[in-house]
């Protein structure tokens, strides 16, 4: 009897019963456990955790600027890295957004009236693609801002689809505050969607309002620092979508498979919610039309070159989305199919596109990839940069190679630029920087640009080291190479160099 109970409430589709959806709930979290519980910290937590609290180190040029596209965030969260260590946060930050994002899209999956049972499906495969199809979008993962942003998103789609709008738009609002690349066009395609449904203007309107006026607390930085910032050329964008992260900015880059799998389950979306009584069904299907939309306007973008307008990320939504509501929308469609032969071809062509979006070598990958980050060992860098922390003075700036996240967390000093964490406010001078310490090695695109910086870095001279010594009034040096300046530390491939002003 209790076995059987819990199978039944699996299997309701009305979204009434509790314990289903507390099933479902548990098992998401064993999945995203599985698949994403790495070390803190991990990723981007290596830059964006650093900037909270007391962590940024002292005089460095990459954290020298607010970073006002996160400014929410970086006010909210510095409170808790004021008291607790940054493993710490980050782990009680990741269990926060898990718990928000999953609740989150267990109640969006509720809009199809389907059972628990193919909402633990529809987001297990989700998590194992990846997400997104194209364009590495994620909101599941490690915790920075972009992951409390889409928690909002989520939300604020699952109120305005029950046509519960104030609470909907102030989370919209927020979505945009804490980062404005997820409700910068999540704010649009609601609006588009709220028309399209005809939905009276007075209505609109206050949609309308209620947002941007939640939004302002992510729009009025970013106003301040456009003001403040130099500008930046157009090669300079070109740069930032072709080679730096075209992963991001570039539809060229992106898979051919992806962007035709992505097309495919629009076209499926649409005709499976075709006819549909229900306003939040036919909400989400506009929206998702809308955020399509917005991702071809970002390839009309990269045809025309307009590489400035690309940092916008209209491409952002549209490829994380879209793989969840298809599985959603084809659990739907198959359950008011009529025939044996009609449901055969419609569960034909769904199967054949969840094959093509191999969930289960991705999914083995991410398996690997969590026990490979709980059983790696400190190699030589991570080695040199510890014992920079522990024998030099705080205020030292470090001479290293510009490629990898984790320095400023090993070492706990500045370094003189990151090829890894952009200064848009100064994107000139970031490129200049880059070009400085790679005696300006051109770079050939994303995936060749580690090792030509590396070699680069590596292949500089003693009087060119002086220089950038004497330019960024750097005291150590960190590198492979073998140089006649004294030695403060050796791990057989990196050495720690004490540069000439160490002795002045």
């Amino acid at each position: 009897m209790f076995g059987s109970g819990y199978a039944r409430d699996l299997l309701r589709s009305d979204g009434s019963s509790s314990a289903g959806f507390w099933l479902c709930f548990s098992f998401l979290c064993l999945g995203v456990i599985a698949l994403h519980a790495k070390p803190v910290p991990f990723g981007n937590e290596f830059i964006y955790l650093m900037r909270l609290g007391p962590y940024a180190p002292v005089n460095d040029w990459s954290f020298a600027h607010a970073a006002n596209e996160h400014w929410l965030f970086n006010l909210i969260f510095s409170i808790p890295a004021n008291l607790v260590p940054l493993e710490v946060l980050g782990w009680a930050g990741r269990a926060l957004v898990w718990i928000l994002c999953l609740a989150g899209l267990i109640r969006l999956g509720q809009n199809w009236k389907i059972p628990y049972w193919s909402i633990s499906f529809a987001v297990s495969f989700w998590l194992a693609i990846g997400q997104a199809v194209v364009n590495a979008e994620w909101m599941i993962g490690t915790f920075e801002a972009k992951t409390v942003a889409y928690a909002c998103l989520l939300f604020a789609l699952n109120y305005i689809a029950s046509e519960k709008l104030t609470l909907g738009s102030i989370l919209l609002g927020l979505s945009f505050s804490f980062h404005p690349a997820v409700g910068l066009w999540a704010i649009p395609a609601v609006g588009i969607a709220l028309l399209a449904e005809r939905v009276a203007i007075r209505d609109v309107a206050k949609v309308a309002g209620l947002t941007l006026l939640f939004a302002l607390p992510g729009i009025v930085p970013l106003i301040g620092e456009q003001i403040e910032a130099q500008p930046a050329s157009y090669t300079d964008w070109q740069f930032i979508v072709i080679k730096h992260m075209p992963f991001h900015f570039d539809p060229f880059y992106f898979s051919t498979l992806g962007m035709a799998l992505l097309g495919l389950m629009l076209i499926f979306n649409v005709i499976a919610l075709r006819g549909t009584e229900s306003f939040a069904l036919r909400f989400l299907r506009s929206f998702q039309i809308a955020i399509a939309g917005f991702f071809l306007l970002g390839i009309l973008l990269r045809a025309l070159e307009l590489y400035p307008l690309l940092r916008l990320m209209p491409m952002r939504l549209f490829p994380i989305l879209t793989p969840l509501f298809f599985i959603f929308s084809a659990v739907y469609f198959l359950r008011k199919l009529d025939g044996p032969l009609r449901k055969a071809i419609a569960l034909a062509c769904v199967l054949v596109i969840l094959g093509l979006l191999d969930p289960l070598d991705e999914g083995i990958g991410r398996l690997r990839e969590l026990k490979a980050s709980w059983v790696a060992r400190p190699n030589d860098l991570e080695m040199s940069l510890r014992w920079i922390a522990k024998n030099t003075p705080p205020d030292s700036v470090i001479l290293t190679s510009p490629i990898g996240k984790e320095f400023w967390y090993h070492s706990q000093r500045s370094q003189a630029v990151s090829y890894m964490y952009p200064r848009y406010d100064r994107l000139s001078e970031w490129r200049g920087r880059i070009g400085d310490l790679t005696a300006n090695a051109p770079i050939t695109d994303r995936a060749s640009s580690r090792a030509e910086i590396e070699t680069a870095f590596a292949d500089l001279s003693a009087e060119q080291i002086e220089a950038l010594q004497q330019k960024y009034s750097a005291t150590y040096l960190v590198t492979t190479t073998d140089y006649s300046f004294p030695v403060a530390f050796r791990a057989e491939t990196y050495k720690v160099y004490r540069l000439p002003q160490a002795h002045q």
